[in-house]
């Protein structure tokens, strides 16, 4: 008999889509904006993996302007919802549906991971970041701590003949330290970006999938890969 009442609970769920709706957010509100993962109580096969290892692999990561901004879009979202299971997914029910569709992308965006082992020349979620039109240099910037002072001296003095090529000769003549510290002043306000962080347009995507059939990562993203730490490898 319950397969029966799950087989017409179905079809009316597909023919409710406000419901439908409302139902796949309830469970991710709780999960993501109530740090509640066991207690859907709806019964619905559809689950979701809150990306949690961040922290982990970065240490910088929570005082990243990028995490800051989750954490207050993720309470502005949350603070007015119940708590109480029931009482939430009746108001989850009244809301419009472009609110629950808003909702519904706070919680998605909790689960995204592009999280690497090693840089690669076609990044993971590279499509996506092309849909949402991720423009790195507003979350993050190239810092001698943060970046320049864990990549080969090479990868410095090439990367400051991208960003203040007059520099470049002086630079070289100096110690690593003092490169990193110089290429970080040097590189405020350009809008340099790491190979490994650069937006690919769909064409020079393909044209990489293409390439990347046996070839190796372009040198730059292979000497970040080698010489970052763990956190900033996988970060990337």
């Amino acid at each position: 008999m319950s397969a029966h009442r799950t087989a017409a609970l179905q079809i009316e769920v597909a023919r409710h889509p406000q419901v439908a709706l409302a139902a796949l957010v309830h469970g991710m509100v709780q999960s993501v904006l109530q740090d509640n993962h066991y207690g859907h109580d709806l019964p619905l096969g559809v689950s979701l993996k809150v990306q949690d290892r961040l922290e982990g692999m970065a240490p910088d990561w929570p005082e990243s302007p990028a995490a800051v901004a989750q954490r207050e879009l993720q309470q502005v979202a949350g603070e007015a919802l119940p708590q109480d299971s029931a009482e939430l997914f009746v108001a989850l029910l009244a809301m419009e549906q472009g609110e629950l569709v808003r909702l519904l992308a706070v919680c998605v965006a909790a689960t995204v991971d592009v999280v690497t082992p090693r840089a690669t020349a076609h990044q993971p979620g590279a499509e996506l970041a092309q849909a949402v039109g991720l423009d790195m240099a507003a979350w993050w910037q190239p810092t001698a701590d943060g970046y320049f002072q864990h990549v080969p001296k090479a990868a410095i003095l090439e990367a400051v003949g991208e960003f203040a090529p007059s520099h470049a000769a002086r630079l070289a003549k100096l110690k690593k330290a003092d490169i990193a510290s110089e290429a970080e002043r040097l590189a405020d306000g350009t809008g340099w970006m790491p190979a490994i962080f650069r937006t690919e347009s769909p064409q020079q995507d393909a044209q990489a999938v293409a390439v990347d059939a046996g070839a190796e990562a372009p040198e730059e993203v292979a000497a970040v890969a080698d010489e970052l730490p763990q956190a900033e490898a996988l970060a990337a």
